[in-house]
């Protein structure tokens, strides 16, 4: 999800849902992004109900299903191609358990849920690195809210900073490619410090929410070849989204090659990661306003 167009689900997410993306996205599972949320988990009936909003691959979903095995999951995407390699994907990597995915947009959840899922609402309703991907993404936030239950129901998010992104060996070209394709697509890179401000803006208390913050990282060789790897593909697609950005900037082909060094270089390098700041909220509704 990534931009205005993006909302009313007519553009492709700005990375796109190619094999070298999902892979690098596939680095993410329940130990490595839900530390925050885990024990709020653990502490809720076995049958508990949870909505994943923008799964993209499902690999924390498909985490969640199996640690969770009772549970109700429903994850959703508006990327209906990724969402249905994820069905077929159910029985290899989360048989017997409560998942399924949905394709379609969250600000329009009739064509999402049923009634009685409206109604009634989720447990939980969480999000991990989606409101930075979305403009005006406190639309987002709220419907979020909305669809939680009005008396118990948790909204949890994880957002990226990605402002606060550090890439060693340094890649200064890099990040201002990336800074620019965000601004060009309405994306904000500050969103995670502004979690907190987000949460209040849709109507939580202070006394609703608890705040953390922890680190997105790439460090082994393991993590650092999927995300350099993805990003010397989309370098090399002359049709990718970074690509046709690089060209509305008048990048040069010398440009690109720089680009793609840096990456080279990270994949290489013993002393490189990719460390990013991540900010979490666990916003609990208690039925009063």
């Amino acid at each position: 999800m990534a931009s205005n167009n993006q909302i009313t689900g007519k553009q492709n997410y700005h990375i796109g849902y190619k094999e070298d993306t999902l892979k690098a996205f596939e680095l993410r599972n329940v130990t490595t992004c839900l530390g925050y949320l885990v024990p709020t988990l653990e502490a809720l009936p076995p049958t508990f109900t949870l909505l994943d909003v923008g799964c993209g691959p499902g690999s924390i979903t498909f985490d969640l299903a199996r640690r969770f095995p009772q549970a109700k999951i429903i994850g959703v995407d508006l990327g209906q191609e990724v969402i249905e390699r994820n069905n077929a994907n159910i029985p290899l990597h989360a048989p017997g358990t409560g998942i399924e995915f949905r394709a379609g947009n969250i600000l329009e959840p009739e064509s999402l849920f049923s009634a009685e899922e409206i109604g009634g609402g989720f447990d939980v309703v969480h999000e991990h690195t989606t409101l930075i991907c979305i403009p005006n993404n406190i639309e987002v936030l709220r419907m979020m809210k909305q669809l939680a239950k009005k008396d118990g129901g948790i909204v949890a998010c994880r957002e990226g900073d990605t402002h606060s992104q550090l890439l060693w060996p340094p890649c200064p070209e890099s990040a201002e490619l990336q800074e620019r394709i965000y601004e060009m697509n309405g994306l904000d890179t500050q969103t995670g410090r502004k979690l907190l401000s987000k949460a209040l803006e849709v109507g939580f208390r202070r006394d609703q929410i608890t705040a953390s913050a922890s680190v997105l990282s790439n460090i082994t060789a393991e993590e650092r070849l999927p995300y350099a790897g993805s990003m010397i593909t989309m370098l090399a697609d002359e049709n990718s989204q970074y690509r046709r950005a690089a060209a509305k900037f008048g990048y040069t082909e010398a440009q690109i090659e720089v680009l793609r060094k840096n990456m080279e270089r990270m994949i290489e390098a013993d002393d490189g990661w990719r460390l990013l700041i991540c900010t979490e909220v666990i916003c609990r509704l208690d039925g009063y306003s």
